[in-house]
């Protein structure tokens, strides 16, 4: 639909502002294919208002549902998937995984040198007496909670086996 027969469409149905209104009246009025578009749209809207549209029965839509319930339900497509084409494309690709690693440590030329580093570590300036004591603390706190949550848990399941 180009914007002319939209313009008119609006104003025969009266879905336009008024300034809307006075512009298209205006273009019939001075447009003669506006003015002969106009006349062939009014008599389209004379025709569709004309027409006597029938109206279903009351229980029209039981009836169809009705009718549709009794049709048969598609089944579902079921297929089997093979275990074994899984197996053999999941085995290529381990397989294939596997030669490339090997065919890679195969042609590199790397040499494995490995070395302990050596730490100067003096325990006595950071171990003394409150740092033990901190550290016990903290695993008795830690010790208490775990025993906590522990105990809760075994109550718990026993009051579900109780109800």
């Amino acid at each position: 639909m180009n914007t002319i027969e939209e313009q008119l469409w609006n104003y025969i149905d009266g879905n336009c502002t008024a300034e809307e209104k006075i512009e298209i009246e205006t273009k019939i009025a001075v447009n003669i294919q506006y003015h002969s578009t106009y006349q062939e749209l009014l008599a389209v809207h004379n025709e569709l208002n004309k027409l006597d549209f029938e109206e279903p029965s009351m229980s029209f839509t039981r009836n169809v549902m009705d009718k549709v319930n009794l049709e048969l339900k598609p089944v579902a497509l079921k297929t089997k998937i093979d275990n074994r084409i899984i197996y053999s494309i999941g085995t290529f690709f381990a397989l294939s995984i596997i030669g490339l690693f090997m065919y890679a440590v195969a042609k590199s030329n790397a040499t494995f040198e490995f070395k302990m580093p050596t730490l100067n570590f003096d325990v006595s300036k950071h171990i003394n007496a409150t740092t033990i004591q901190i550290f016990l603390l903290v695993d008795v706190a830690l010790g208490l909670l775990y025993l906590d949550g522990f105990l809760r848990k075994r109550k718990d399941l026993a009051q579900k086996k109780g109800d």
